[in-house]
């Protein structure tokens, strides 16, 4: 297989030329197969920037989700540790923040 860029040849089975290590053959991010260009399955017709760019942001949105849940969790386990020192005010005021939200 000759590298389009530089025009060394190359094993068949080579991801990378070995000479200036450019992509050699694109996988497909859905469906595995494997081509020789990039931008746009043959097989399944999906388009690999906009499928990586999905799987991104899909990857932030779980995340963020995560770490709102481990905050909330936080925020009423540190107001039960208090409810001792502060007689209980600090957690009636953050259940009325909670409503208020709502």
């Amino acid at each position: 297989m000759q590298c389009p860029r530089c025009r060394q040849e190359n094993p068949e089975h080579a991801q990378f030329c070995t000479r200036c290590h450019t992509p050699l053959s694109y996988t497909c991010p859905a469906c595995k197969h494997v081509q020789a260009h990039g931008g746009q399955c043959e097989q399944c017709g999906v388009d690999f920037a906009k499928y990586s760019a999905l799987l991104v942001f899909t990857a932030q949105e779980t995340a963020s989700q995560a770490r709102e849940r481990t905050r909330a969790r936080t925020s009423i386990v540190r107001q039960i540790i208090l409810l001792p020192i502060t007689g209980g005010i600090s957690l009636v005021k953050y259940l009325l923040g909670l409503l208020r939200r709502k």
